[in-house]
């Protein structure tokens, strides 16, 4: 019995050795690798392992750029529904005569004006619109004035310049009669500089011979009057002030060009008074606070000493604002 025992113990111990080493058996295919899909019937190539793709676009670091940002276009005027229209007439000496061709056009137009103010030359001409509200007045007014009551010529030709602005006296009587800027149909202002304050006024009531002298007083063709020269750079403040008066829609007329042409400002156009004038002009030819809309006459042929030119140069700015108020007429409504 013990022996037939032994011998089932030892079988039974062959087949437990047998079945483990079927489990470490390794066929062809394990020793090549896991066995193909199935391909349908189509033959497969064998793959190799990728290879790393080379970038031929040059290394740029991580930087960001900024470009520069042109400013936006100023947004265009808003027009009200009933438009208070105010006009400022910008100074030029004789080519402020353009403003009287303006005047005209913008009364054949039948454009309302609310206020007007002007600057140096122009501030006895929207005076005289103010008072009456006619352009034909101001024009047989202006004309009254004689060349040699604003520059004095030598018999060489030379030019007595800075006056005395007392010269204008008649013109003031004749012209007014008297009469105070408060008085006027409409409201009317000019500017004026003070020299010892340093201080900008806006000239609005009182006889208009004390108050145009302080609004006209301005080189080559008059010396300061008591102190004070005509504010050519207080466009913004004149329109400030019109406002205030209950404009709601300010245009400024300017007879200057941005200089650049062969026709200096004055006679000489080395002088100290051409620079100056020269620096007015492209300060007018700049964006103004207040002011919604700029129509600038032609009146580059002409200097501002050119006031023996004064038809010629009134007529071209007559020439000029009629094809400019015909798109602005359109888009107030009237």
């Amino acid at each position: 019995m013990s022996f037939l025992y032994s011998r089932k113990s030892v079988s039974f111990l062959l087949a437990l050795v047998f079945l483990a080493g079927c489990q470490s058996i390794r066929t062809r295919e394990d020793i090549k690798g896991t066995k193909p899909a199935p391909t349908n019937g189509k033959t497969q190539r064998p793959t190799s392992p990728q290879q790393p793709v080379e970038d031929s676009t040059p290394y740029q670091p991580d930087v960001q750029v900024e470009e520069p940002v042109a400013p936006p276009p100023p947004p265009a005027p808003v027009i009200p529904a009933m438009p208070k229209i105010a006009f400022i007439l910008g100074g030029g000496g004789a080519k402020a005569y353009a403003h009287i061709g303006f005047l005209h056009e913008l009364s054949r137009a039948k454009v309302p004006v609310y206020a007007i103010g002007g600057v140096e030359f122009a501030s006895p001409m929207a005076a005289l619109f103010a008072n009456r509200e006619q352009a034909n007045d101001v024009e047989w007014q202006m004309f009254k004035l004689k060349d040699d009551e604003i520059i004095k010529k030598s018999l060489l030709g030379n030019v007595n310049k800075n006056g005395d602005i007392s010269v204008m006296r008649e013109f003031y009587n004749t012209a007014f009669k008297n009469q105070k800027a408060e008085d006027f149909r409409i409201p009317f202002a000019c500017p004026s500089y003070n020299l010892k304050k340093n201080q900008a006024l806006m000239m609005n009531r009182g006889g208009m011979e004390q108050l145009l002298s302080m609004c006209m007083a301005y080189p080559p063709f008059f010396k300061p009057f008591q102190g004070n020269v005509a504010a050519v750079r207080e466009v913004s403040g004149l329109a400030r002030y019109l406002r205030q008066k209950g404009a709601n829609f300010v245009v400024f007329v300017n007879v200057l060009q941005v200089p650049g042409g062969s026709k200096p400002f004055t006679l000489d156009a080395a002088a100290t008074d051409n620079v100056l004038w020269s620096e007015i002009a492209g300060l007018y030819n700049k964006p103004f606070a207040g002011v919604d809309t700029v129509i600038t006459l032609d009146t580059g042929d002409y200097g501002i000493m050119d006031f023996d030119k004064r038809r010629e140069i009134m007529n071209k700015g007559a020439d000029s604002a009629n094809r400019q108020l015909k798109t602005l007429t359109r888009k107030w409504g009237l």
